[in-house]
């Protein structure tokens, strides 16, 4: 079944929402465990707003990859601000760009096309202002 344009372009469909250890402060992202995985108390998380910004502490390049992606494709692990740890693809940025601790923005685009459904998520860009 195929969603309708207006649900998967909807702004609430686009945020970058963590949720945060009321014990111990930890972000798990995207969606909450039943115990933290810092901490190990049974889950009592609650709702953040992540911000799009953060670093790139580890990245690798993908040469060989199933039909319909372009390669080489860089994929990195991102620290984004706020704490949360985030794996993603990165975009506007050739694979020689790459550099660990790369400051970065995550955008919603989209991110595959599945028989002709465009599927959106988050991809990763370098950061265009470091003042915003």
């Amino acid at each position: 079944m195929h969603k309708p344009p207006q649900w998967r372009i909807a702004r609430e469909n686009a945020r970058l929402i963590g949720y945060r250890c009321k014990h111990c402060g930890f972000v798990e992202f995207p969606e909450p465990r039943k115990i933290c995985k810092r901490c190990r108390k049974p889950s009592e998380f609650a709702e953040l707003q992540m911000q799009p910004y953060g670093r790139v502490i580890s990245f690798v390049v993908q040469h060989r990859l199933p039909e319909g992606f372009e390669t080489p494709l860089p994929l990195a692990v991102i620290d984004l601000e706020g704490g949360a740890r985030v794996y993603g693809q990165m975009t506007e940025c050739k694979p020689d760009e790459m550099k660990i601790g790369m400051s970065v923005e995550a955008e919603y685009r989209i991110f595959y096309d599945d028989d002709g459904l465009h599927i959106y998520s988050y991809k990763f860009r370098p950061r265009r202002s470091e003042s915003m």
